[in-house]
């Protein structure tokens, strides 16, 4: 064609969409809402891509450099940026230290970092500190301690203050936003540090980490939190020790003039410590002058991991291919309600090309604007939800970017769904007859066999090949990022099934309209209507299973895995247990249970828990345990064997049964494991420990393992085996020469304390023993999923509006029979009952069909990962996604088509 003549169809085009406003503004939305989403995750995406400038100003801030002692005394390997990857190399046998490595282990950290800093250089501590409790209005809270000069400009882009003032007086600190939100203080309030409970510190401002905006933590002023915190917790400890515990590091401020390079960085890591200078991030050395990137086993090119891009690449893929579905029965409809005007084109002369072009000019004119909108939307969209996208993803952008190639690139994409989604229409149009498109007449012809043929085989190759590759392919090295040869079978033959379902919903959907004849008027005009234009039927049920596929993989996927996860979690104790975990031996243990009393009432009967030992020297001991097959992975935590009274056996092991309990009374060993117990009604304990002991005149050495059989009774109960090996009372230690080692208390209250009381409980424990904990058993608990979540309301969109947009072009597409049916007195509710029936036959072919498909990659994905495991695996449906998606969805998608659907039609003038 011509372009003068390409200008015509451009034009005809424009004026019917300005014409059919309603069908337009259908099509203009379906292209700009995926054109909207994935500008706005490139945009998100490249806003987070960090410039080299800004990725080192959060590392060192306003200074020139960082310094951090990794390991003096050994070399270290780093990136240009060391936060990005450095490790300590490890000596060869027999290799002596270098002269470097002798002097980083002789000298003082600071004076050795300040002798090779170029002289006059400034020091600004940025001293990490230990992690510690604060107390907060419900009790303790877990924290991350620093200290800084927040008014030095040194520590600005590092940390940032963001409200509220910087700690100017003694006794006062800034904290984390996540702070205040997880001890519930507002700007203002006070706390105390655990350690330094005499010290109560206000707090004046709030700051943040650009790159981790959900830390908690606390930050001081210099030398008034860390030394005094380091001194209560390991008094007479030196203060310089203190001060080299962990990984001292040092922000740098270069004088006028001077300047680092790689060389300057090398040296550093040649005495064990890693430098990130500023002008080695903005100008790197080459790659190969890089010893990390050689040498590092954790290092991984960014190219190769890139597991994120192919999911978004899937998800935007599938998106696309959504809208082409919606999009060609509106672009067919369109071409059908224009097929008089179409052949009014042929009859005067115009060749198939110009009807074709007609039809595909719409797809171009529809799908530019649709993709600017989209462009235009999307990205006012991140720039006004910048402060919460920001709060989501953890983490500051570094600048707002709008990558003009990257918008062009997805615009093109938005316009090329429209013109595919426009192409079938097009060629449908451009074939048929001008006295066809006069006289409003299209004949009916059967589904494609070959194209059926290829979908059945396409459906049993492609289950074939993800069956055959969850059992058979190995695991290996990752292909295609990373995913696994066997991963990418499993998909690839997920994809190729799903495919073939597509090419055999035009003949699902014509023998269907075959069961017509066995129904009442409405139901068998509404079959037989959506059989008959199956040209706009067969893309909305393709786009239906579809979406519902990929939300039921997931959903199957998760629900099984949390399945497995329940069938794998091991209870610390039974359901509702409070318990108390404390080795203190001393005179603070029976404080302990009592303040835990004081705090939650209700508890019941305590049972105090000890750890069965064998004392073999003063201050030596070991953990006892009975030999049997029993596998070490189906205990929780100590105590392996305990020891205690009856109420342990109440409120530990949840048993309550007489002979038991007259066998504790009896000094026995109470058994829980079958296979722990031998034929002579007998347990072994297991003694280590004792063997190469200094001998005394007369004595015979003892072996270091020793075989004890004791009496034992056997309580076979899987649930309390989980929790113990057995149970020995206290009054038979002293008979079989063995100690218990204190290991807390456990009570059984009706109902669990809440999280607020456990937490003040928790609070009231540590002040007593710094090294306690309270925990209280509430059973396994499932992980929200946000993904399967937002995928079945994706697919619950997708089923409501796919049905209803092909329910409604088939209101459209059907006036003339509509007209006819009221002119031959049918009533008005017939057309209420084909509109529903429908609409509700699209939703439930697409969702059956969806469902049926969507657990083949979710099973094969799943058989996968249990290869080779000692588990199956465990393939759970959840039948509430399925339920909602597979029947209450098509319902209420025809009873909606039904309800806003007129009874009544206009009638009109027909051509004959």
């Amino acid at each position: 064609m011509r372009f003068g003549a390409w200008k015509v169809a451009l034009r005809v085009a424009r004026r019917d969409a300005l014409r059919a406003k309603g069908r337009s503004a259908l099509i203009l939305a379906m292209v700009a809402l995926p054109v909207l989403g994935v500008t706005g995750a490139d945009v998100v995406h490249r806003s987070g891509q960090l410039t080299p400038a800004e990725r080192v100003e959060r590392v060192v801030g306003g200074a020139d450099a960082l310094v951090t002692a990794l390991s003096p005394g050994q070399s270290v390997e780093q990136a240009p940026v060391a936060e990005d990857g450095a490790f300590a190399v490890q000596p060869r046998p027999g290799q002596q230290p270098t002269p470097e490595q002798v002097k980083a282990v002789g000298t003082d950290p600071a004076a050795l970092v300040g002798s090779l800093l170029p002289p006059g250089s400034t020091l600004t501590p940025a001293r990490p500190g230990p992690e510690t409790g604060a107390t907060s209005p419900e009790g303790l809270v877990r924290t991350l301690t620093t200290e800084a000069d927040l008014g030095d400009p040194v520590w600005r882009g590092r940390l940032n203050l963001v409200k509220g003032r910087a700690p100017s007086a003694p006794h006062e600190l800034a904290a984390t936003q996540a702070f205040l939100d997880h001890s519930g203080l507002p700007l203002g309030g006070t706390t105390t540090v655990q350690g330094l409970e005499q010290t109560t510190f206000t707090i004046t401002g709030v700051v943040e980490h650009p790159d981790e905006l959900g830390r908690v933590e606390l930050v001081a002023r210099p030398g008034e939190l860390l030394d005094p915190l380091a001194a209560a917790t390991e008094p007479g400890r030196p203060a310089a020790e203190q001060a080299r515990t962990g990984h001292p590091s040092w922000l740098v401020h270069l004088p006028g003039g001077a300047g680092l390079d790689w060389a300057k960085v090398q040296l550093f890591n040649a005495h064990g410590y890693t430098l990130t200078a500023r002008s080695v991030a903005l100008d790197p050395p080459p790659y190969g002058a890089v010893p990390y990137y050689r040498d590092s086993a954790t290092y991984r090119d960014p190219a190769i991991g890139n597991s994120t891009k192919v999911v978004v690449a899937t998800v935007t893929g599938m998106a696309l291919l959504e809208v082409a579905l919606l999009a060609g029965p509106a672009f067919a409809v369109g071409a059908r309600r224009s097929r008089r005007q179409l052949a009014l084109l042929g009859a005067a002369g115009g060749r198939r090309s110009h009807i074709g072009a007609v039809v595909l000019g719409g797809g171009l004119v529809l799908g530019l604007a649709g993709a600017a909108l989209g462009v235009a939307v999307g990205t006012g969209l991140v720039a006004g939800l910048r402060p919460v996208i920001e709060e989501v993803g953890g983490a500051r952008f570094g600048h707002f970017a709008l990558p003009p190639l990257d918008l062009l690139a997805i615009a093109g994409i938005g316009l090329l769904t429209a013109l595919l989604a426009a192409a079938l229409p097009a060629w449908q149009a451009a074939r048929r007859s001008v006295t066809a498109g006069l006289t409003g007449r299209d004949a009916v012809r059967a589904p494609n066999r070959l194209v059926t043929v290829l979908g059945v085989a396409l459906i049993l190759g492609g289950g074939a090949i993800a069956m055959y590759g969850a059992g058979a392919v190995q695991r290996g090295l990752p292909v295609v990022s990373t995913y696994d040869a066997r991963t990418l079978t499993v998909l690839g033959g997920s994809i190729t099934a799903e495919l073939g379902l597509l090419a055999c919903t035009p003949v699902l959907v014509a023998l269907f309209g075959r069961l017509a004849g066995r129904l009442p008027l409405g139901p068998r005009l509404a079959l037989r209507d959506s059989a008959r234009n199956r040209s706009r039927t067969a893309p909305a049920v393709a786009a239906v299973m579809a979406a519902v596929a990929g939300a039921v993989a997931i959903g199957v996927y998760s629900t099984s895995t949390d399945a497995e996860n329940r069938r794998d979690y091991r209870p610390q104790a039974p359901y509702g247990a409070v318990q108390l975990i404390s080795h203190n031996d001393g005179p603070k243990a029976s404080q302990l249970p009592a303040e835990v009393e004081k705090q939650l009432t209700g508890l019941g009967p305590r049972a105090d828990v000890g750890q069965l030992v064998y004392r073999f020297c003063d201050n030596c001991s070991s953990t006892v345990v009975l030999k049997g097959p029993a596998e070490p992975r189906r205990l929780a935590d100590p105590p392996h064997v305990a020891t205690g009274d009856v109420t342990v056996l109440h409120n530990l092991f949840d048993v309550r049964d007489r002979q038991a309990e007259q066998a504790l009374a009896a000094d026995k060993l109470l058994v829980f494991d079958r296979s722990l117990i031998g034929a002579d009604g007998k347990a072994v304990m297991l003694l280590r420990g004792g063997g190469g002991a200094p001998l005394q005149p007369g004595q015979t050495p003892k072996p270091d393992l020793q075989e004890v059989p004791v009496d034992a009774v056997l309580v076979d109960d899987p649930d309390a085996a989980r929790f113990a090996q057995g149970l020995l009372p206290t009054t038979a230690l002293t008979r079989l020469g063995l100690a218990a080692a204190p290991q807390g208390a456990v009570w059984r209250p009706a109902t669990p304390p809440d999280r607020k009381a456990q937490q003040r409980a928790a609070a009231a424990a540590v002040r007593l023993d710094h090294h306690a904990e309270l925990t209280v058993e509430r059973g396994y608990q499932p992980r929200s999923d946000a993904i399967t979540l937002a995928l079945s309301g994706f697919a619950g969109l997708v089923v409501l509006g796919a049905a209803g947009i092909a329910t409604g072009l088939a209101a459209a597409d059907s006036r003339q029979d509509q007209a006819t049916l009221a002119a031959v007195g049918a009533p008005p509710r017939i057309r209420r009952t084909m509109a529903g029936l429908q609409c509700a036959l699209i939703a439930l072919l697409g969702a059956v069909l969806g469902a049926a498909n969507g657990f083949v990659p979710a099973v094969g994905l799943l058989k996968s990962r249990a290869s080779g495991s000692s588990q199956p695996a465990l393939i759970t449906a959840p039948w509430g996604e399925l339920l909602l998606v597979v029947l209450v969805l098509p319902v209420v998608a025809g009873l909606l088509a039904a309800l806003f659907t007129r009874s009544r039609v206009a009638l009109g003038r027909r051509l004959s």
